[in-house]
């Protein structure tokens, strides 16, 4: 069921005619392409440049794009906790880029650089988040102009996972590229191979601007790797139906993926899908509903197709709360992650309120869920212990195996009994105090917080990276930037 192959849902001559008509737009349409040195770059390779409209010849996209390595390792500086990204890895982070986080207790508010680093201590803690990411939430009590530092150095120093850093520039790009330099000896051995993912979004429909363009770059000449994402809700930045959003994200992911090869060929790039519907009533997102399960499900087809590793899915809702809403929202998705073969899952828990807010609650109840994914995608055992025939006939007709050896045995590795969603009877839940889900999640995001251990960091590497952030933050504060 959950394959690394991923679910069929398109056939072949549909996979076909997506594609004829992704590549259609690419040369009849054309796509914005907002940055001086992008254009010149591509009309030094014969592509037709009018302005900043480029409209790209076929065979040269699919030449850029089979430069691009269809699985690659994302190195930490523990290289224990290094990754796999392609063939289905399923590799989770927390939410990202939220301008505010939640709790019961605290309820919800701005986000802050304490917030991002209790944030990061439990992603550090939690088993099933292999894969940090720069800006859990936003530390709106720092200066926006260097707030990315502090963010990227607190990852840094609080966990030796492997992340996605901040992004949104080229120049914050080109901080993170340097902070990333220091904790692996310099530039010259951060090229050897990625040490971190940046992302970038095309402004749909069709259109690269500046800024992404400019972190592309960094990244590309850096050798590092690039999660290439269309952001499209059907209706809004793509046409309402998921056959012509399918064919634009495929124009959109390629052209960025071309640039990235062109710019340095074998750049690790990912195929972004971020693509669902939008609410007509409100002109908002509509996350978890049928078009975005179908569509991250077709991604990864696509994905695979192209022979790049995929990033797509999580645990996207549109809900305001940690309620019925936002459960089935995410659980939607969260299916479809799976069923997608997604490589990287970028906001696989803790995310609500369409992204606005981390939730503390829910980025507990989402990794439940993806536990008991987990169990799942590992099937069903057949050998001779798990068909259990001496248990059978030791009890034989009418007996009962709660207390039988074989259960005793077993039962705490091959039942999933989850501290979240229990089975007890009402009258003892009553006598608990009735506690809801999103109650029990309050005590359980604490004590995962609470198991947090501090990985360390070189007293050295730590001082060099103190120091340059405090010095970049002084020149951007300078510049007035």
């Amino acid at each position: 069921m959950f394959g690394s192959g991923g679910t069929a849902l398109l056939n072949e001559a549909q996979l076909d005619l997506v594609d004829e008509n992704a590549m259609k737009i690419l040369e009849e349409i054309g796509v914005e392409m907002r940055q001086p040195e992008a254009l010149r770059l591509l009309e030094s390779e014969g592509q037709r440049v009018e302005g900043t409209r480029v409209r790209f010849d076929r065979h040269f996209v699919r030449e850029m794009v089979s430069k691009a390595p269809s699985s690659f390792v994302l190195h930490s500086r523990n290289e224990d906790r290094s990754v796999t990204l392609g063939n289905g890895s399923l590799v989770h982070t927390p939410s990202g880029g939220s301008p505010f986080c939640s709790d019961l207790e605290r309820g919800r508010r701005d986000g802050t650089i304490a917030d991002h680093v209790e944030l990061v201590k439990m992603t550090h803690a939690a088993r099933q988040l292999t894969c940090q990411q720069s800006g859990v939430v936003e530390a709106a009590d720092l200066d926006d102009r260097s707030r990315h530092l502090a963010m990227d150095y607190a990852i840094l120093r609080y966990s030796d996972k492997p992340y996605i850093c901040y992004g949104g520039s080229g120049r914050r790009a080109a901080d993170a590229v340097e902070l990333a330099a220091i904790t692996c000896g310099g530039r010259e051995a951060l090229e050897q191979a990625p040490r971190l993912i940046g992302v970038v979004n095309s402004n749909s429909p069709l259109v690269w601007d500046g800024a992404m363009l400019d972190a592309l770059s960094v990244w590309a000449e850096a050798n590092q790797a690039i999660a290439v994402t269309p952001f499209l809700l059907v209706g809004a930045t793509a046409p309402v139906s998921l056959a012509a959003g399918l064919a634009q994200q495929v124009a959109e992911a390629l052209s960025g993926i071309s640039l990235a090869q062109l710019i340095r060929p074998g750049t690790p790039c990912l195929y972004g899908s971020f693509l669902s519907a939008v609410d007509m009533r409100s002109g908002g997102p509509a996350l978890g509903m049928p078009e975005g399960v179908l569509g991250t499900i077709a991604g990864g087809q696509l994905a695979r197709r192209y022979g790049l590793p995929y990033r797509g899915g999580g645990g996207l809702c549109s809900g305001m709360a940690v309620d019925a809403q936002a459960a089935s929202e995410s659980l939607n998705m969260l299916w479809a992650t799976y069923l997608s073969a997604c490589d990287l899952v970028l906001h696989a828990a803790g995310w609500l309120e369409t992204g606005l807010t981390t939730s503390y609650e829910k980025l507990v109840l989402d990794l439940e869920v993806i536990s008991m994914l987990e169990v799942m995608r590992g099937g069903i055992a057949f050998d001779d212990e798990h068909f259990a025939l001496d248990a059978i006939k030791d009890e034989g007709p009418g007996g009962m195996f709660l207390a039988a050896p074989h259960t005793l045995e077993h039962f705490r590795e091959w039942v999933f009994m989850s501290p979240l969603f229990r089975s007890d009877a009402y009258v003892n839940w009553v006598k608990q105090g009735q506690p809801t889900a999103d109650q029990r999640a309050t005590a359980l995001w604490k004590k995962l917080l609470d198991s947090y251990e501090d990985p360390g960091l070189d007293e050295g590497v730590d001082e060099e990276l103190s120091s340059f952030v405090a010095k970049r933050e002084e020149e951007l504060e300078l510049s007035g930037e």
